[in-house]
């Protein structure tokens, strides 16, 4: 049984539950959204299992807190990047910038986004696809901006290449997280492809 090493200060319980989730996130990003659990969780944070069910009374609730809080994260990362800009195309090219940024800042909130995105499970599908809707609405709007601004092309409706462009942000982790390092020029490469996706006129 781990030991509780609560520190100087005792935390208030919004603190520790913020930290504990912080802490659920890592765990599922290494143990994956269906291993992880209250005691890894609570090894990690140093405090006792018991503190951990405290905060998430089951398994359920632990899973479908930490997937709001990687949401939110993502939600607000975005909503955030369009606030900073008015050109759409600036505008979404900062978004990518700020996703690839996060994925070497916050790796483990990208982890279990990226499994999360890949799991048709009923427990947690429909959430999953909840949230894509939000992003994609973001998304679909400033492309409808830029195609009211005349700066992309006409063709694909808005929310199509909105779709198109989430698709592609798998492929865009997959050359974030090769061992490898990633590829010379990537940056560059990126642009490029979602131009294309978008219809950046040239």
């Amino acid at each position: 049984m781990p030991v509780a090493v609560e520190g100087r200060r005792r935390l208030q319980p919004e603190e520790r539950k913020k930290l504990l989730l912080k802490n659920a996130v890592e765990v599922f990003a290494r143990r994956g959204i269906g291993r992880g659990g209250h005691t890894e969780i609570a090894e990690l944070g140093g405090v006792s299992v018991a503190t951990v069910f405290n905060y998430f009374k089951t398994r359920e609730a632990l899973v479908e807190a930490v997937l709001a809080e990687v949401e939110e994260f993502l939600l607000t990362m975005a909503e955030n990047v369009y606030k900073e800009h008015s050109n759409p195309i600036e505008a979404i090219r900062a978004h990518i910038s700020a996703f690839m940024q996060a994925c070497e800042e916050n790796p483990d909130y990208i982890k279990v986004w990226l499994e999360w995105r890949a799991s048709v499970r009923d427990e947690i599908w429909p959430q999953y696809l909840t949230f894509q809707n939000k992003i994609l609405d973001i998304i679909s709007d400033q492309v409808d901006k830029g195609v009211k601004m005349g700066v992309l092309e006409m063709g694909l409706a808005p929310r199509e290449r909105a779709r198109w462009a989430l698709g592609n942000s798998q492929m865009l982790v997959s050359m974030m997280f090769d061992p490898a390092g990633k590829p010379r020029g990537m940056e560059q490469m990126v642009e490029r492809g979602f131009d294309h996706i978008l219809g950046v006129k040239g």
